[in-house]
Parts: C-alpha cells; structure tokens; sequence
C-alpha cells in the first residue's frame, strides 16, 4: 500500500499538524528535540519559510521531511539555496521505504522551483547512498558548510557530517568553480544548520 505524501509551508500547517510533527522528532531524537508541552517547539524558523512533506499510516504521522531555502552571498554572488532539514521516520516504520519516498517527492518539489539555484545540507555518511538514491543527492569532499562565520559555529567538519548537493539553476551551473573547492557560509542564527 503506498502511503501519499502530502505538502504544506509549515508556517501555515495548523498547530494539530505543527504539534504532530514536534512529537515525532521527539521521537526520532529525544536528545535534540524537546517534547512539545503547552508550547509548541518550532521544527523550522519561521524565516525559512520552509515547505513540509509528510505521510501518516493509520491516522498516525510516520514520515517527513522539511525543505527550507533562504539566500546567501557567497564570493560576490548571491544564490537562493534549499536544503532538506529535519528528514525523520518514526521508530517502527523505518525500512519500508517511507522515508525514501517522502525525500524523492520533497527533492522533486526543489527541482520545480524556478528560484533556486542550489541545493545544499548535511547528514551522517552512512546515510548518503539513501540521500542519493531518493534524490540524486551527490556528496562533495571538498566543500565545507559553516552555519556562520562566529568563532563557535557549527560546521561540517565539527559535526562529522558529509556534505550533499545538486546545482539546479543555469546561475550554480555556469557557477560551479566558485561552489567547489570551498567553505559555504550559511549565514545562520547561532546554532542553526542544514
């Protein structure tokens, strides 16, 4: 039975759907995502206007994955870049292949956009055959992601993380030498990353 993946801007998902999502993180991460109580815990910064994909079994929110885009500058370019954040399956439905279908329909979601130039995040290597086979998503070994440039930003490196991208629009592709061989500020808040 193929579950449906379903799409929406989390910052207009009903706070039903935004608490759904807050518990299953908890889930998937207790350690990083704190359990909702009267408040809600944001999943993404609300100006990352980020898009969410997800898929429930039985009433029951298994699979999602968020995609937020903002821009950046970077060696006197600007780019608008998308990135997939906080990609989890609940404990239970993992392997059957939930995951890999919500990430496909949320990378074909970032191909369609006609605004962005790149997409780019981080996940642990072992994951990096399923980022690839769910979206085309290549590791590049030589570019480094920094959240930003404070002295104690989270970065690839730090974070023992491998670094995914694809370049959609003409812009990254006539771009590419200044995309490669490099570290790619993110421009964030202080403890964020992709």
């Amino acid at each position: 039975m193929a579950t449906i993946v379903q799409s929406i801007y989390y910052n207009q998902a009903p706070n039903t759907l935004q608490r759904e999502i807050a518990v299953m993180l908890h889930q998937v991460w207790p350690d990083a995502c704190p359990i909702p109580g009267a408040t809600i815990p944001e999943a993404h910064d609300k100006e990352l206007n980020a898009r969410s994909f997800y898929s429930y079994i039985d009433g029951k929110l298994v699979s999602y994955a968020g995609v937020v885009h903002k821009n950046i500058k970077h060696e006197g370019q600007t780019f608008n870049i998308a990135g997939l954040s906080c990609v989890a399956t609940v404990p239970g439905y993992q392997g059957q292949g939930l995951g890999l279908r919500t990430v496909t329909v949320a990378t074909q979601w970032i191909e369609k956009q006609r605004d962005i130039d790149f997409g780019i995040f981080t996940c642990k290597p072992s994951l990096a055959s399923f980022y690839n086979r769910a979206g085309a998503w290549l590791v590049v070994p030589d570019v480094v992601l920094i959240g930003s440039r404070e002295e104690d930003a989270l970065s690839s490196e730090s974070l023992d993380v491998v670094v995914l991208m694809r370049l959609f629009s003409e812009k990254a592709k006539a771009h590419e030498p200044i995309l490669r061989q490099t570290t790619i500020n993110l421009d964030f808040p202080d403890g964020q990353f992709l």
